[in-house]
């Protein structure tokens, strides 16, 4: 069989159009799928499965689409997820922008798959996040291609940016949040930006961060606060509730003897409650094809 006799026939087995599906070769180290194969590939099914292991069925995988393979082939595939304003609604977006898009492009895209806000800003922005924490938001002008999303605890998240955080003073800033269970390295849950001011009571930005969370009073009083600086945790006690906002502490530090800067972030430290969940899912039926 040569490709589109393989792609008719899978289709006709799931009752789609042959250019509705994308087929990729099994790694050769591990279970799931390898690179992708194009719709233009010359060889036979034999090529495909060349290096299939001994003794083990000999498969392929596929994916179904929402556009054409080979107008697919021209863009660029961009999987992230999108969460809404209350840090609740997580699903994730499959968007195809172009190849040679930027940020913005790829933001535009989103807009056509999401539910803004009726009083929101109507603006969208990208957060890289590494571990269960907000690395960095992505400028609107970076080139897509640029964006790297390999290793297994790296992700990107698109959320609108509310009214609030659209226009920043000079005294004010958006510091990265995150959940953690009595370790720092022990992330977990949804991280979200807080905007925080210069001088402020921290018992200010603790009540900003409740109602961001929607967390009764009576949960809220098992939280614990810290700011977590490359790793060095500074806790903040009850007692520490006047104390005021200096935002140099937030600033991102320099590590020595690499090209990159460590941001501090402020941790709750507090019981995981969320359910545990696989971040992929290759449990759908596999299906013979005969040849």
């Amino acid at each position: 069989m040569n490709y589109d006799q393989m792609a008719n026939a899978v289709a006709q087995y799931l009752h789609t159009d042959p250019y509705l599906l994308q087929f990729f070769k099994p790694q050769s180290y591990r279970e799931g799928p390898g690179n992708a194969i194009r719709c233009t590939f010359e060889g036979n099914l034999k090529d495909l499965l060349l290096y299939s292991k001994p003794k083990q069925p000999r498969k392929l995988y596929y994916q179904q689409l929402n556009i054409r393979i080979n107008e697919l082939e021209n863009k660029k595939q961009f999987k992230c997820t999108w969460v809404n304003s209350k840090l609740k609604e997580e699903k994730e977006l499959v968007l195809y922008p172009n190849k040679n898009g930027r940020v913005s492009d790829l933001l535009e895209e989103a807009k056509k798959q999401v539910t803004l806000s009726e009083d929101g800003s109507g603006k969208l922005r990208l957060l890289e996040v590494i571990s269960y924490k907000i690395y960095s938001i992505q400028r609107e002008e970076t080139l897509l291609d640029l964006l790297s999303s390999q290793g297994s605890t790296k992700s990107y998240r698109i959320e609108e940016i509310p009214l609030d955080e659209v226009n920043l003073s000079s005294n004010e800033t958006l510091i990265p949040v995150a959940h953690f269970q009595k370790e720092v390295f022990s992330t977990f849950g949804v991280p979200f930006l807080l905007k925080i001011k210069q001088n402020e009571p921290f018992s200010a930005v603790k009540e900003r961060v409740q109602k961001k969370l929607d967390i009764p009073d009576k949960e809220f009083e098992k939280y614990k606060f810290a700011v977590v600086v490359m790793g060095r945790v500074e806790h903040i006690s009850d007692e520490d509730q006047n104390i005021r906002v200096d935002l140099d502490i937030f600033k991102p530090h320099a590590i020595q003897g690499a090209n990159m800067q460590a941001r501090p972030w402020l941790g709750l430290d507090h019981v995981n409650k969320t359910p545990k969940r696989t971040r992929y899912n290759y449990l759908e039926k596999a299906i013979k094809i005969h040849n």
